[in-house]
């Protein structure tokens, strides 16, 4: 009981947080401060950065239990195989020899919006969506911080867009509950294109080389805490199944 409690605390301080970043990151805009950097690859040097981190998220997304294993309690070793791929819908497939893992929640009703099927495969809605995010902020990155393209509207209407993306993601797994799954990876999606947003707004209004770090450090918080949500949300959906599998087992050991 303490060890959930503790947990518990964590996030609601994790959501406090970024609840109060996200005013933050709209104060700097609102009132830029006087921090320009004269850095003469300021924007190269963040693009590069940026896109560094979203190259790391894109295969953590078929890594998930890899990447995230400080999030995942209970025994790895008996849910490598589920009942999905015991009837013949994979989760996982082999590419130049290595397993990526593309599907990864339980084959309960509590589950059935957080994956889609493509033919006898098995996707995370949200994972995927993270992925396209992941990509389209690349090619965002590309065409505001490499091909000199000047933001055409106002920098503050990007901010303001990008936090709405993040928060969005966020609250998915506190105030609102997402039976979508097209809803579902449309979030997830602009969670992570949000970031991009927030990134090219910030550096068009105040131009710091300083500050943009700042905010990539911020983003991988936002990160840290979306995936601690999303595991704590999976708990409580296997807490309210009584179909036996491998994650109530590892539950009530």
């Amino acid at each position: 009981m303490p060890r959930k409690q503790t947990k518990k605390q964590l996030i609601y301080f994790l959501t406090f947080v970024s609840l109060f970043s996200f005013l933050l990151v709209i104060a700097i805009a609102l009132s830029p401060p006087e921090v320009k950097d004269s850095f003469l690859w300021r924007k190269q040097s963040t693009g590069l950065l940026f896109i560094f981190v979203c190259i790391l998220g894109m295969v953590s997304v078929f890594f998930p239990r890899q990447c995230s294993g400080m999030f995942h309690e209970g025994d790895k070793k008996g849910s490598g195989v589920s009942g999905r791929e015991r009837e013949g819908f994979q989760r996982s497939s082999k590419v130049l020899g290595v397993v990526l893992t593309h599907g990864h929640h339980p084959e309960c009703q509590g589950f059935r919006h957080h994956e889609f099927r493509v033919g006898e495969k098995s996707y995370c809605v949200a994972c995927m969506g993270l992925f396209l995010g992941a990509v389209l902020a690349i090619l965002g990155v590309f065409s505001y911080f490499f091909s000199g393209w000047l933001v055409g509207i106002d920098g503050l209407l990007l901010i303001v867009f990008g936090v709405t993306g993040v928060a969005l993601c966020l609250l998915q797994y506190t105030f609102l509950d997402v039976h979508s799954g097209l809803i579902r990876f449309s979030i997830n999606a602009f969670f992570i294109f949000g970031m991009f947003l927030i990134l090219a707004g910030i550096d068009f209004i105040v131009q710091s080389l300083t500050l943009n770090f700042f905010l990539i450090l911020l983003f991988i918080f936002w990160l840290f805490t979306r995936i601690l949500l999303s595991k704590s949300k999976h708990e409580e959906i296997c807490q309210t199944c009584d179909i036996e599998c491998n994650n109530n087992k590892s539950r009530s050991n």
